[in-house]
Parts: C-alpha cells; structure tokens; sequence
C-alpha cells in the first residue's frame, strides 16, 4: 500500500503538480482544452500537434536564444508567434491530408496553437535553460496538457455519445447526456475534474489544506490592519455617457429605417451582432479568452480596461486583417497563378503567419500613438496592450470570419460583437468575486469555481438563444 501510494505521489508530481490546466491556479491553455475535449480523437490530436509545434519551434528558436531575450517583451512575443505559427500551418496541413474529417472539426483550434499559453510559456522559460532540460521541461508540460485533455475526454464522449474514439461502449439504451457535447458541458467537466483531484493535490501539497491556510490568515490579520476597499460607484458624469449612447443609438436606429438601402443592410448585420455580442460569443459558445479572463476578472477596474482594449484592438485588428487578407494575398495569389502553371494560393498558406503579423504591427503602431497623443490613457491601459497580442480571441477573430468569405461590414460587426461579449463576461465575473457571492479558501479553489460560474452563464446564453422571438 506503502508502495502504491508513493507510486501514485511520484506519478501526480511528475504530470499533475505542475500542470498548467488541472493543477495551476489560474491555469493556462482551457481555451482548447475546453472546446476539442468533447472527442477522444480531437483530444488526441490537439496533444499531439502541441508536443510537435513545441519542440520543434523551440529546437528553431534556441540558437537565437540571446537575439530572442534582448529583444524585449513585445518583440520577443511576437517573434515566438511568427515561428510557432509556421509549424502550426505545417502541422494543419498534415492533419487536413491525412485525417480531413478530424481536421473538419478542429482546424479552426489547431490555428489557435500559435497563441496558446502553454506554447508560448514553455518556449520563453526554456530560453534560460540548457537546451536538453529545457526540452524535458517542454515535454513534461506538452505531456500533462494532452493528458488534462484525455481526462476530460474520457468524461465527455461517453455521457455525451456513448462511445470512446467512435467505438460504442455505453448501451444504446444509455441515456446520453447532451449537455457535455456542448460548450457548457466543457466548463462543468473542467470543473468537476479539477474538485474530483482536488482532494489528491492536497494530499501531494498541490493545494494547501484550508486549516493551514486560515491560520496564515489569520496570522496576517493580526500583523497588519484590514483595509475596506472602496465601494465601486457610478460618477454622474458615466451616467450622462450611458444615457447620451442610448439617445444615439436609439436616433440611428430610427433614421437608419428611413432610409432602404441603409435599413437593408440593418436587417443584415443587427442578427449578426447580435449572434456575436449574445448567442455565439467567443467565450461562452467558442469557449475562447478564458486565461486572461480569469486572470484580469479579480478586479473590476482591470477588467472593464483590459476589455476596453480588447474592443478596439479585435474590431481594428480584424478589420485591418480582411483588407490584407482579400486585398493582398489573395491579389498576389492571382497574380501567381496567371504566371505559374501551378496554382499557388498564398491565403490558404500564409494567412496565419500574415495575421499575426498585422495584429503585432497595428498593437505596437497604437501603443506608439497612444504614448504621443493620448499619455493618461496609455498609461491606464498600456500594459494590456501588449498583453492583448497572445490573447487568443483577437487572432481568433480573424480566423473564424475571414476565411470563410465574409463581407468587410459583416467581418467588422463580428469582431464588434466578440470584444464586447469578452468584456461582458469579464466584467460579470470581475463583480461576483467582487462582492462576494462565493468565498473559495484559496486561488485555486476561486477558479475552479469561476470556471463553474463560466459555465452557468453559458447554460443561461444556450438557454436563451434556443428561444425563437420571430
């Protein structure tokens, strides 16, 4: 037993102490690991494209180790990117002529590789490490990320299916639980699997037992005096903003239906905004933003400001991407293929690596105008400017609407819509931990129950979008 119990310890340390998704606080990479999870198949190709694109861009990156560190925050960020991204396309590719009906499901989140957390993290510490440990330390991390993602496919595709990789192993007359093939489901098994461990990381001293931590508590009560944290007020000044928006919006609404052409073109983006602001937001239906969410959702003056930015830098960024993407490469694609006697299609190719650029490029460019012209507000916000361009749902944003065709106006009023549903969400979030409404013991307990709340509110967006008005 002695033995078992040891083997078990050594086992939980190695894959679970330091696992970014199950063990860590605010962890990293849920994005994926909520929405691939619902079949063992897509599971087991997010983990095998993340080892591959880890290892292989880190053996590219370490030579230029030292060029790398001495670049800065901002441009050694944006150089990780540009490189991951290159094997994350060769990684697609691969998946698309290999197993297409895999790649038909998940493509859109193999491309999201290129900001996932854990990439960029395990990349940018093995750069002080030698190269042989730093690859151990990669593995060790890739390795736990696929088997977080195992975990919650093993709860999901049986209840939800009744199968396990496409092989029935559940009764017809099982009843399947539909629940954990949606989004929603994703948050409660994330959920529920970190609270079923929880009671072996407190064993393994993953989470700190709750006694031990009061008595630091208290300990830090007695030395150092409570300090109440001001109220959060509304000034009259953001009253006479909110009520003057409502005004306008409410004049453009009418003016815009006395006019056809205008009212045609309502008609036609209002269900779009709609659908991405409410019913198909990029954090409760595509189940993306979640690390920085949780990280910038403790206070509620960090989260309206880092969402703020997240609105302008998406709806920009992706706007900027369309014209690049439509105007340049697929020109220069044509050109090509007028002149070549094969056809080369630089936008099916390039268009990651192209985004990441225009997105790295138009957050420096505001970052340099916000400090000339606009100082106070670069100051409030600026850090988050820099932490916006490894936010996944900016990236995002492009990749689910540009290539699939959609309009300039269209594609506009989509990355709209998901700015504002982050900053909705985030700001919700920031509140009920704000007042209160749960009292976890620890930092760790607290997001494993912010993630449960996460997946309340998307029960609540289901429920509601299932509702037919006309």
């Amino acid at each position: 037993m002695n033995m078992l119990a040891r083997y078990i310890r050594l086992v939980s340390k190695f894959f679970l102490r330091d696992n970014y998704i199950v063990s860590a606080a605010a962890g990293l990479g849920f994005c994926s690991a909520l929405a691939v999870t619902n079949k063992m198949e897509n599971s087991l190709t997010m983990g095998v494209g993340v080892v591959f694109v880890t290892c292989v861009s880190f053996c590219l990156v370490y030579p230029f180790k030292k060029l790398i560190i001495a670049s800065g925050t901002h441009h050694k960020i944006t150089l990780l990117m540009i490189i991951i991204s290159i094997f994350v396309t060769i990684f697609s590719l691969i998946v698309q002529a290999t197993i297409p009906r895999i790649a038909l499901n998940i493509k859109a989140y193999i491309d999201l590789i290129t900001t996932n957390c854990i990439v960029l993290a395990v990349i940018a510490e093995g750069l002080t490490f030698g190269f042989w440990d730093a690859q151990k330390k990669i593995l060790k991390a890739c390795l736990g990320y696929s088997i977080a993602l195992i975990f919650l496919a093993l709860m999901r595709e049986p209840l939800g299916f009744g199968t396990l990789l496409n092989f029935r192993i559940l009764p017809d007359s099982f009843p399947v639980v539909v629940l954990m093939i949606t989004p929603v489901g994703g948050f409660f098994a994330l959920a529920l699997w970190r609270f079923m461990l929880r009671p072996l990381f407190v064993k393994t001293g993953v989470v700190y037992q709750d006694n031990v931590l009061k008595e630091e508590e208290e300990v830090t009560d007695a030395e150092t005096p409570v300090k109440k944290k001001p109220a959060f007020k509304m000034s009259g000044k953001l009253i006479i903003i909110i009520v003057l928006g409502v005004l306008l919006v409410v004049s453009l609404v009418t003016n815009i239906k006395a006019v056809t052409s205008l009212n045609s073109q309502f008609q036609i983006l209002l269900p779009i905004f709609l659908s991405a602001i409410f019913f198909d937001g990029i954090v409760l239906s595509k189940l993306l933003g979640i690390c920085p969410l949780l990280n910038k959702s403790r206070q509620v003056d960090a989260a309206w400001r880092m969402g703020l930015a997240v609105v302008i830098v998406v709806t920009l960024s992706t706007s900027l991407n369309w014209l690049v993407y439509n105007k340049l490469l697929i020109g220069a694609s044509n050109y090509l293929s007028s002149i070549s006697p094969v056809p080369i299609r630089l936008e099916k190719i390039f268009y990651l690596t192209v985004f990441i650029v225009t997105i790295a490029t138009f957050v420096q460019i505001l970052g340099v105008l916000l400090r000339r012209f606009a100082m106070d507000t670069y100051q409030q916000m600026g850090q988050f400017l820099e932490l916006i361009t490894v936010n996944c749902i900016v990236l995002a944003s492009s990749t689910f609407t540009i290539p699939s065709g959609m309009s300039f106006m269209a594609t506009t009023v989509t990355a709209f819509g998901f700015g504002l549903h982050w900053l909705m969400v985030c700001v919700w979030l920031a509140l009920l931990r704000r007042h209160r409404l749960f009292v976890p013991f620890n930092t760790w307990d607290e997001d494993s129950v912010a993630i449960l709340l996460l997946g309340i509110m998307a029960a609540i967006f289901t429920g509601i979008g299932a509702i037919v008005i006309f």
